[in-house]
C-alpha cells in the first residue's frame, strides 16, 4: 500500500536532496589542485564549452518551468536547484586552480569564495592573484549576472502571473 505525499512536500523534499546532493558531489568528485602553466588556449576553450553545456541545461530547466505551468513551489525549487549547479561548477574550477588564488586552500575556501563572488559580497579575504584565477572569476561574476539573473527573473514573473491567475 503505497502512502500518498501531498505535492508541495514531494516538491521541497526533491529540492533538498538536489541541494544537499549537489555538495556530496562536490565534495566527493576527484579533483586536485594544480598548477599547470601550459595550454592556456585549451583551458579557455574547455571553460567556453563546459560554461556553455551549463547554461543550456539552466535555460532547459527555465524553459520547462515556464512552459509546463508548475506551482510556484515547484519553481522555487527548481531555482535552488539550478543555483546549486553553478555553485558546484564554479566551486570546482577555483579549487582545482587554487594555487592561483591566495586564501583558497580547501574545498571549503572555494565554495565559500564561490558562494560570495555570487552574491556579490566578496570579503577581499580570498583574491585571485593569477591572470587564470581572475579570467574565470570575471566569467563567473557576468555569467551570474547575465545568465541566473535572467533566468531567475523570468521563471519568477512566470510565477507571479500563474499566482494572479488564481
Amino acid at each position: 500500500m503505497a502512502v500518498s505525499v501531498p505535492r508541495r512536500v514531494r516538491v521541497w523534499g526533491e529540492a533538498f536532496l538536489a541541494f544537499f546532493g549537489g555538495a556530496i558531489v562536490y565534495f566527493a568528485v576527484p579533483v586536485k589542485p594544480q598548477d599547470i602553466e601550459s595550454g592556456f588556449v585549451l583551458r579557455g576553450i574547455l571553460l567556453f564549452l563546459s560554461l556553455s553545456l551549463v547554461t543550456a541545461v539552466l535555460i532547459r530547466q527555465g524553459q520547462r518551468v515556464t512552459r509546463e505551468g508548475r506551482l510556484p513551489a515547484e519553481q522555487i525549487a527548481l531555482l535552488l536547484s539550478m543555483v546549486d549547479l553553478v555553485i558546484v561548477f564554479f566551486a570546482l574550477i577555483y579549487y582545482a586552480r587554487s594555487a592561483e588564488f591566495s586564501g583558497i586552500a580547501t574545498r571549503l575556501d572555494a565554495l565559500y569564495f564561490t558562494v560570495s563572488t555570487l552574491c556579490t559580497v566578496g570579503f577581499g579575504d580570498i583574491v585571485p592573484i593569477g591572470q587564470w584565477a581572475r579570467i574565470i572569476t570575471t566569467v563567473q561574476m557576468i555569467f551570474d549576472l547575465v545568465i541566473v539573473t535572467s533566468l531567475i527573473t523570468i521563471i519568477l514573473a512566470h510565477a507571479r502571473g500563474r499566482m494572479r491567475e488564481r
